[in-house]
Formats: structure tokens, sequence, C-alpha cells
């Protein structure tokens, strides 16, 4: 089975119960030869809604009647995306009737459109992980620095990051609902 990478991120300036300008990045450093990205910003949105659009156009990269299962490994720095999948929270949602302790769960939309992609691709065996985020802006040290740039992980996480942020400045869509593919 071959292993796919993708690197995700979402990002928004939002405050509170308001919306604000965000956009997602999806990054592939290796697709089947190429390297891959999706990006897109949006005028009226929230970083949760963002962090899940990155995961839909990771799994939506695949053709729907593409042939060779594959593995899907995702990194992303959003906790709430990849818990929801690690910790079976996104299960747990379904079989209440998408509500959770705090009432109706929050991007109900997103989720079910994540849902409907993989449910068309059966071929992908998804794995979610999680990443610390900006490891490399954070960092003062040059030398420690120069040695996270060595990592491929940080430096995709970075490419997704760059992604995101560049589109929520840049061509802004006026709906971040999302579009089957």
């Amino acid at each position: 089975m071959k292993t796919i990478i993708a690197y995700t991120d979402g990002s928004a300036v939002a405050h509170g119960k308001n919306k604000g300008k965000g956009g997602f990045g999806t990054y592939f450093p290796d697709f089947y030869g190429n390297k891959k990205a999706y990006s897109l910003g949006f005028s009226n949105t929230k970083t949760g809604r963002m962090e899940i659009s990155a995961l839909y156009y990771a799994i939506s990269a695949f053709y729907v009647n593409h042939k060779e299962q594959i593995s899907l490994v995702v990194y992303s720095d959003s906790e709430y995306v990849v818990k929801s999948f690690t910790e079976g929270r996104l299960e747990r949602w379904i079989q209440a009737g998408w509500r959770n302790t705090s009432g109706e769960v929050k991007n109900k939309d997103m989720w079910e459109a994540v849902i409907k992609s993989l449910n068309n691709r059966k071929f992908i065996n998804l794995e979610l992980r999680h990443i610390r985020s900006h490891q490399i802006e954070k960092e003062k040290n040059p030398v420690a620095k120069a040695y996270l740039m060595k990592d491929p992980h940080i430096v995709g996480n970075m490419v997704a990051d760059r992604l995101a942020d560049y589109k929520r400045h840049k061509t802004l869509l006026i709906t971040d609902k999302l579009k089957q593919l």
C-alpha cells in the first residue's frame, strides 16, 4: 500500500463569535512524484472551518475512481481536527444526532462533507497525526532553528501554514461552504 503524506492548516482572524478573513492550505510534498497544493481564502469564516477545509481538500485530492489502496497520513496542527478522528469524537457526534456536551456540534456541514468524501474514496486509509505549530518561527536560537529546518514534517507544516496565511490576505471568496469534489 502506497503512503502519501499531506500537511494541512487553517487560519482565520476572528474574535469570539464574530467571523473574519480566513484561509486554508493543503500541501503534498510528494503526490505521485509531484508537489501539490490547495489553498483558498474567505472573507467571512472561522479557524475551525478552515482547518476542516484543509483536511477535506487532502482527502478530495484523489479521484473517486482511484484503483490503488493508499494510506493517507495527514499532519495537522489542529487538535480539534486530529482528535475528532483519533478520539472517536465524530462517531459519538453522529450517534448523538450531531450533539455534544455543549449542544449542537459546530461545523456539522463541514464534517458531513469530509465524511462523504471519505465514503466516496474507500481506497483511502486515513491516519491523522498532530504536529506542533509554528516551531520554526518560535525558535530564537539560530542553531536550533537550522536543525528544525531539516525535519520534513516541520517544514511541511510551515508550507501549509504559509499557504493558509497567504490566502487569508488574498483572493477572498464570500462563502466557506464546501463544494463536493
